[in-house]
C-alpha cells in the first residue's frame, strides 16, 4: 500500500514537471517509477516520449523496444506493430525496424502489411548491393504469399542470377503450375519462352509441369495445354503419354479410345498405343474390333514382349465370348511364346473340348460388325490427321487453357476448333527484355465506392457513398505502395481495424487511416471506418475537413446507429471549433433518437448549459 501510495505521488509529481514544460525533470521521475516498477509499461511508454521531447532519441528507443518486445512476446501483436512504427518514425534510416515490423504483421496475418514492409527491406539490400540478403527476403515473400505470381517470378529470375539453376527451375515450374490452375495462358506463354531462353536444356518445361499436375490430380487442368502442344506438334510422344494418362485418370473412356487410334497414327509402332486401343475396344465388349486390331498388332507385341499385357486382354474377350475358339487360339500363341507348356497343355484340352461339343471351326457368338474406323482405307475420311487436326475436347468442363475453346460435338468427331495462340505462337512473339519488370504498383488505399453489389444493383446509400469518394481521397496519408504484383490480398477486415485503433491511441494518425481505409473494404463497418478516418483528422488537427466529411456523410441513407455515431463525432468537431451550440444540439438529437447510445447522457452533462449562472474563481471567493 506505501509503495502504492509513493508512485501515485511521483506520477503526480511528473505531471506537474509536464505541465510547466521541464521534460527533463519529469523524464527523472519516471526513470525512478521505473526503477522501482519495471514492470510498469505505460509508465515506461511516458517516459519514453518524455525522452522524445528531451532530445534523448536513444534512450527513448530503447524503452520503446522494450515495451514492443514484451507485447510481441505476449502476442500482442497489433500494441507491437504500433510501437515499432513509433520507432520507424523516428529512426527512418534503419531498416531493421522494417524487418521487425514485417515479421510482426505477418504472425498476426496482415500479409498486405507484411509485404510492405519486406519490400523496403529487399530494396535497401538491392541498393546496397547485398545480394544474398535480397535473395533471402524475396524467399521469405514468397513464403508470405505462395500464390504470388509476380514475387514468384522475381525470385526465379534472382536465383538464376545467382546461379543457382535447380532453385529457380523449381520456382519457374511452381509458378507455370499455378498459371495453368488460373488459365492464365498469356503469362504463361512468358514463361515458358523465359525458361527456354534462360536453360536451354530443358525442352520439355512444359511438359513436367502438366505430368506434375496431372500427377497430383489435376487432369482436367492439364488437358487444353497438352492439345495445344499437340497441335503445334504432334510428334511429340511424351505429350501423348501424358493426354492418354490424363484420360485415364479423368474416366473418359471415348476420348480415350480416339487419343489411342491417334497416337497410333503418328506412332504406328508404338505397343502402349496398340495395347491401349485393343483394351478401349475390349472394354465397350466390341468383340469384332479387339480380335481385328489383335490379328493386325498380335505378333508385333508378341517379339516386343508384352505377353502379359496380351494374356489379359484376350482373358477380358473371354469373358465376353467364353466359347471363342478365336480366343483360346490367341491363348495358346502367348503360351507359346512364353514356354509354359502346362498353360499350352490345359489351353489345347480345352479347345478340343470345346471343338468337340461345338463341332465348329468358329466361334458360335455372333460377331458384330467389325469396327471400320481402324482399317487403312478410313484414315482418309474425317479421321484424317494432317499435323494440325485431329481429336478435339468438348466434355470437360474445366478451362482447357492455351487458347483451345470447348466445343459441343460428337465424342467421336476428330475435328479441333481452330486457335492461333498455341504455346509456340505465344512463346515466340514476345521477347523479353534482358531484365522482367516484376514492379507493379497497387493501390494500398482502395476507394470507398468501388463495392460490388449483388445482382448488379446498388442501393441508395451505397450510390450516396460513392458520391463522397472524392472527398475522402484527398486526405493525405504517408505513401505506402509494394510494387510486386496486383495478387496481394486484404487481410481480416477486424486485423487492420484493430490495428488502426492501435496506431490512433499512438498517435500515428497516416498509418491509422491506412488501416482504416483497407477495413473499409467490409461494407458492414465501411461507415464506421470512414468516421475513425474523421476522428483521426481531429485529432491531428484538421478538424475543418473533418467536420465538413462527417456533413457529407450525414444522410438519410444511413443507419439509425451510422447516423447517431456521425452525428456522436460531429459534436467532437464543433467543440473543438468552439460552436457548442451546435455541438449540443446533435448531442440532443441523438438522446431523442437513442438515448442509450455510449455515455450520451454524460456528454449533455458535461456541455455548458447557456442559461446557467457561470461563476468566475473571484465570483466564488465569499462562498
Amino acid at each position: 500500500m506505501a509503495v502504492s501510495s509513493k508512485k501515485d505521488k511521483l506520477i503526480e509529481e511528473a505531471q506537474k514537471f509536464v505541465l510547466r514544460g521541464q521534460f527533463d525533470k519529469a523524464a527523472k521521475v519516471y526513470e525512478q517509477i521505473l526503477a522501482a516498477e519495471p514492470a510498469a509499461i505505460s509508465q515506461r511508454q511516458k517516459l519514453a516520449e518524455l525522452l522524445i521531447k528531451c532530445g534523448r532519441s536513444d534512450d527513448a528507443r530503447k524503452e520503446f523496444e522494450t515495451i514492443g518486445k514484451h507485447f510481441a512476446k505476449n502476442g500482442f501483436y497489433l500494441k507491437a506493430i504500433a510501437v515499432y512504427k513509433q520507432l520507424q518514425k523516428l529512426f527512418p534510416a534503419d531498416i531493421s525496424l522494417s524487418l521487425t515490423l514485417a515479421e510482426l504483421n505477418e504472425k498476426h496475418g496482415l500479409i498486405t502489411n507484411s509485404l510492405s514492409e519486406y519490400k523496403l527491406v529487399y530494396e535497401f539490400h538491392e541498393k546496397n548491393g547485398e545480394k544474398t540478403e535480397a535473395l533471402d527476403i524475396l524467399d521469405r515473400m514468397q513464403k508470405v504469399d505462395p500464390q504470388n505470381i509476380p514475387i514468384k517470378i522475381k525470385l526465379a529470375e534472382a536465383y538464376a542470377q545467382h546461379g543457382k539453376k535447380n532453385e529457380s527451375y523449381a520456382v519457374f515450374s511452381k509458378t507455370a503450375a499455378l498459371l495453368l490452375e488460373r488459365a492464365d495462358n498469356a503469362t504463361l506463354s512468358k514463361v515458358c519462352a523465359r525458361v527456354q531462353q534462360s536453360f536451354p536444356d530443358k525442352p520439355d518445361f512444359l511438359l513436367e509441369v502438366l505430368s506434375e499436375q496431372i500427377s497430383q490430380g489435376s487432369a482436367a487442368t492439364a488437358i487444353g495445354s497438352l492439345q495445344s502442344l499437340l497441335r503445334s506438334n504432334p510428334n511429340n510422344k511424351s505429350a501423348w503419354d501424358l493426354i492418354v494418362k490424363a484420360y485415364q485418370l479423368l474416366e473418359q473412356p471415348q476420348r480415350l479410345k480416339i487419343a489411342y487410334q491417334h497416337y497410333l497414327n503418328f506412332f504406328p509402332t508404338e505397343p502402349a498405343a496398340m495395347l491401349g486401343l485393343i483394351s478401349s475396344l475390349a472394354a465397350e465388349r466390341n468383340l469384332a474390333g479387339a480380335l481385328e486390331l489383335l490379328d493386325k498388332y498380335e505378333q508385333l507385341l508378341i517379339s516386343a514382349g508384352f505377353l502379359q499385357q496380351l494374356e489379359d486382354i484376350y482373358h477380358a474377350l473371354e469373358k465376353i465370348d467364353p466359347i471363342s475358339i478365336r480366343i483360346l487360339d490367341g491363348l495358346i500363341r502367348v503360351a507359346t511364346a512364353s514356354g509354359d507348356e502346362i498353360e499350352i497343355s490345359l489351353l489345347t484340352s480345352k479347345r478340343q473340348s470345346l471343338r468337340s461339343v461345338t463341332d465348329r471351326s468358329q466361334p458360335t457368338a455372333t460377331e458384330p460388325e467389325a469396327l471400320h474406323a481402324f482399317s487403312n482405307e478410313q484414315h482418309s475420311g474425317p479421321e484424317e490427321i494432317d499435323g494440325s487436326v485431329f481429336f478435339a475436347e468438348s466434355s470437360l468442363e474445366q478451362p482447357t487453357g492455351l487458347g483451345l475453346e470447348t466445343g459441343t460435338e460428337d465424342l467421336g468427331s476428330t475435328q479441333l476448333l481452330d486457335s492461333g495462340n498455341s504455346i509456340a505462337a505465344a512463346a515466340t512473339s514476345w521477347q523479353p527484355d534482358e531484365d522482367i519488370e516484376i514492379d507493379i504498383d497497387i493501390d494500398m488505399d482502395p476507394t470507398f465506392g468501388s463495392m460490388d453489389q449483388e445482382d448488379g444493383t446498388s442501393s441508395e446509400s451505397e450510390n450516396w457513398l460513392e458520391s463522397v469518394e472524392d472527398l475522402f481521397d484527398t486526405i493525405s496519408t504517408a505513401p505506402r505502395v509494394v510494387k510486386f504484383g496486383s495478387e496481394m490480398e486484404d487481410s481480416d477486415a477486424q486485423s487492420h481495424f484493430d490495428l488502426g485503433q492501435a496506431f490512433k491511441e499512438m498517435g500515428l494518425y497516416d498509418e491509422a487511416i491506412s488501416e482504416y481505409r483497407q477495413a473499409a473494404q467490409d461494407a458492414s463497418r465501411r461507415v464506421e471506418c470512414l468516421i475513425m478516418q474523421c476522428a483521426c483528422l481531429r485529432e491531428r488537427g484538421d478538424v475543418e475537413k473533418a467536420i465538413t466529411m462527417l456533413l457529407a456523410l450525414l444522410k438519410p441513407g444511413l443507419s439509425e446507429e451510422e447516423s447517431c455515431a456521425v452525428k456522436y463525432e460531429l459534436a467532437f468537431g464543433y467543440e473543438a471549433v468552439g460552436k457548442e451550440e451546435e455541438a449540443k444540439a446533435l448531442l440532443n438529437e441523438i438522446n431523442s433518437t437513442n438515448p442509450d447510445f455510449r455515455d450520451i447522457h454524460s456528454r449533455l452533462d458535461a456541455a455548458p448549459h447557456p442559461d446557467s449562472l457561470d461563476f468566475s474563481d473571484e465570483d466564488l471567493q465569499d462562498f
